[in-house]
């Protein structure tokens, strides 16, 4: 009896360490790999810190002629009526300040919060974007410079990575632990276009968002009845009632401040059902609670929930209802356009009336988000999507590390009936002689 509790013993131990072992490894692969191209990212970013980047060129081609979307074509169209030549159409915007896209740090030095021209609605005229360093892609560059063909007396900036972290040192230091424990670089980029509508006011554009037609008239940001505007979601069953791709704001609207709470919720929204995060952050032991998240990082964080659109989309509807008037839902025909409606997410059927259908292509009449989801691959540890499981939505990665957690536990209980095979044959052998008896 005592050699097989030992033989029992022994086999826990090197089963609960050859588990231990392979989680390590794996995270630590993971992290190894993150490390390498953080420091090729660091490198990248510090030479191209003061580059420029001039948008003018990509500004006087115009809209795409041959885009599938019907709005683009009528752009392109009425682009090409509206100047005579390329030379004169150059010429009208060489001179307008939306041509560089200015670094943060020129702008923070050269325009005060309260010193930026501003809509009559008293929406200041900047538009902020941001991408990890100033080493744009072509496609991102003639996105950019489509803003400035639409909105070309607007101020464009472009925050990089070391500039969203500056941002809250200087103005939320508070939250800044949290901000370096999220494991996703496109957690950090929700919270800088937040803090930076907050502050500065003017309009968040995604490097990914196209302009098609000036968006600060009354329909757009420019309404008068409104301080804060948001793309509504095109997929309700995936964000909420809010996207974050474009959203526009006037400086200090109280709105921002309620959403930055709202994503300090909990030590940063930290949900999962990993036990030891769970624990801790119970415990209010915020950073021990993060450093078990980055262990466990691989496993995937919804994003969505702790600083994209769903989070938003709760920071909406936890705004007081006095407030909440002034902050408007921007049509997404008119101003979103995005494919990816709901179809596939657990939408009405495909046909009948009611029913919700993807867009074939991206299309809407001012603004389009062509949502290319770069932030699911450009991560340490990329977001692959959710499955609905008994009608609660789980990242993949999380039911992997699941399903290797309940496989830990059955073969546990397999090691330990084979330990204990000859206890429990002569326990049910004697329960048995005794009920005959």
């Amino acid at each position: 009896m005592f050699e097989e509790y030992r033989k029992c013993k022994l086999c826990s131990i090197i089963f609960i360490s050859a588990y231990v072992a392979v989680i390590s490894l794996l995270a630590a692969y993971e992290d190894s790999n993150f490390q390498q191209r953080v420091a090729r990212e660091n490198k990248v970013r510090d030479q191209l810190k003061s580059s420029e980047i001039d948008l003018l060129h990509h500004a006087v081609l115009g809209p795409n002629k041959s885009d599938p979307c019907p709005f683009v074509r009528e752009a392109a169209e009425k682009f090409e009526l509206d100047a005579l030549n390329k030379e004169q159409r150059q010429h009208q915007l060489s001179s307008k300040i939306g041509r560089r896209l200015m670094g943060a740090a020129e702008f923070r030095k050269n325009f005060y919060e309260d010193s930026i021209p501003t809509l009559p609605n008293g929406v200041p005229k900047v538009i902020h974007q941001t991408w990890w360093s100033r080493k744009l892609k072509e496609k991102n560059v003639r996105l950019s410079a489509s803003w400035f063909r639409c909105m070309p007396d607007w101020i464009h900036v472009l925050w990089d990575d070391d500039d969203v972290i500056e941002l809250y040192r200087d103005y939320r230091p508070d939250l800044l632990e949290m901000m370096n424990g999220y494991p996703y670089g496109v957690q950090r980029s929700d919270m800088f276009r937040y803090l930076a509508l907050y502050i500065y006011g003017g309009v968040y554009a995604d490097m990914d968002y196209e302009c098609v037609k000036d968006i600060s008239s009354e329909d757009g940001v420019g309404s008068l009845s409104h301080s804060v505007f948001m793309s509504g979601a095109p997929n309700p069953l995936v964000d909420g009632k809010a996207q974050n791709t474009l959203m526009a704001s006037t400086r200090g609207h109280p709105f921002w401040a309620h959403v930055l709470s709202v994503s300090a919720e909990q030590c940063g929204r930290m949900y999962e059902p990993e036990l030891f995060i769970r624990f801790f952050v119970a415990l209010r032991l915020c950073t021990l609670a993060s450093r078990v998240r980055k262990f466990f990082g691989w496993t995937g964080i919804s994003v969505l929930s702790t600083t994209g659109p769903r989070m938003l989309s709760q920071a909406y509807e936890t705004f007081p209802a006095e407030l909440r008037g002034t902050v408007k839902l921007l049509e997404v025909d008119i101003f979103n356009g995005q494919m990816d409606r709901g179809a596939k997410d657990g939408g009405a059927a495909s046909e009948g009336e009611g029913a919700i259908q993807d867009l074939r292509f991206a299309c809407a009449e001012k603004s389009i988000h062509r949502n290319s989801a770069g932030w699911t691959k450009n991560s340490a540890f990329p977001y692959t999507g959710d499955h609905t499981v008994f009608g609660k939505r789980l990242p993949h990665r999380l039911i992997a590390i699941l399903i290797i957690e309940v496989g830990a536990v059955i073969l546990a209980g397999i090691w330990c009936f084979y330990c204990f095979q000859n206890d429990i044959q002569t326990f049910f052998s004697v329960h048995r002689d005794r009920k005959d008896q």
